[in-house]
This record gives structure tokens, C-alpha cells and sequence, in this order.
């Protein structure tokens, strides 16, 4: 008995990983995933990060913005967390070892092509928009991939009426939470830390 809780205590804590994917471009998944590690970071006080796993280049732009520099230097830190850029798959494994609590992969767009790691987060997110030109996009991406397997991920939408919201649950089954609007992804509202506590 002595044994096992001795090596339960000295394993290696295992990173919480968290996929972030929207139903196409500019339907609020980066800015999803800035707010989210604030709030596991600034607001959760855990050790957070989030990586860039698509091609938008919006992190490097972030750290020119926030920190008046662009440079080679990965993680970069802003406020209480820690963001990657331009990950790749040999980046991913380095940073499993750095003892995060958390990992938040920003995907970007599905339409960017499949990526297989993002069906192996421990959670998984969706971000669509109920917009007249984007909500396609979010129907096709919930249709095919439930008929595909269980649905293991949960849908988000910031943009687009409430009347869409309900008129897609009602016709196609797509139970989407709202995401609280947020100008600002760096500062966590109480609106925003009862949705994430919710969500999580």
C-alpha cells in the first residue's frame, strides 16, 4: 500500500489540455483563447499557456503589441501566463514537460485542415458564429463529425441572435452556450469567470 501512494505522489503531473477550434475564420476562437488562459492564469492562479497551433501569426502580433517586441524567444509572457508561437508537433512535446497545469491550443479554423491532436484534448471546445455567412460553416462541422463518433466536444458562439441559437438547437440538435462578450480578453469579468467555471 506504502508503495502505490508513493508512487502516485512522485509520477509526473500530467497537463490538462484544452482544444480550441473555430467552425472557420474570424469567428472569435483566438480571442476565446486569450480570455480562457487569463482566466486559468490570472483569475485560477495555475500555471497556464497557450500555443499557437495554426498559421494566423496572431501571437507574434500579440507580443509586438503587449511587450513592443517581436523576437525568437518561445514562451513569451504576458501578465500572469505564457504563450507559444508557431508550435509544431516537437514543440508540443517540449512543453509537456515544462509542468503546465494547463495547456490551451488555439486550432484556429477546422477549415485549415483536420489536426489529430485536437481530438485528443481533455477538453474540447468549438467556437462557431450564428451570423448569416458563418453559420454553415458551424452546421456542417456539428453534423459531420457527430454522425462520424460521440460528441466529445462543446459548442460556443459569440456571435449572431439568439433566435438563430435557438432555432439551431431546435432543428439540428446543436446545444450551444454563449460566450459572455468581452472587449477586452485580458480582463476576466464576473460575467466571464461564472461562464468558464460553468464550461469547465
Amino acid at each position: 500500500m506504502e508503495k502505490k501512494i508513493f508512487a502516485a505522489e512522485t509520477r509526473e503531473k500530467r497537463s490538462r489540455m484544452i482544444g480550441i477550434a473555430g467552425s472557420n475564420a474570424g469567428v472569435g476562437c483566438t480571442h476565446f483563447s486569450v480570455m480562457l488562459t487569463n482566466y486559468l492564469a490570472g483569475y485560477l492562479r495555475r500555471k497556464a499557456i497557450l500555443l499557437e497551433v495554426n498559421g494566423s501569426g496572431d501571437l507574434e502580433k500579440l507580443e509586438h503589441v503587449c511587450t513592443g517586441q517581436v523576437g525568437q524567444k518561445n514562451p513569451f509572457r504576458i501578465l500572469d501566463a505564457d504563450y507559444y508561437k508557431h508550435v509544431g508537433p516537437e514543440d508540443v512535446k517540449e512543453v509537456l514537460q515544462r509542468g503546465y497545469d494547463d495547456i490551451v491550443i488555439d486550432f484556429g479554423s477546422v477549415k485549415d485542415g483536420e489536426n489529430e491532436l485536437y481530438w485528443r484534448c481533455d477538453k474540447k471546445f468549438l467556437v462557431g458564429s450564428f451570423t448569416e455567412w458563418q453559420q454553415e460553416s458551424f452546421r456542417e462541422f456539428e453534423m459531420e463529425h457527430r454522425a462520424k463518433q460521440k460528441k466529445s466536444w462543446q459548442s460556443l458562439a459569440v456571435f449572431g441572435s439568439e433566435e438563430t441559437r435557438r432555432e439551431f438547437s431546435r432543428r439540428f440538435r446543436i446545444n450551444t452556450d454563449r460566450i459572455p462578450f468581452s472587449a477586452d480578453a485580458f480582463s476576466v469579468t464576473k460575467e466571464c469567470g461564472e461562464f468558464f467555471q460553468r464550461v469547465l
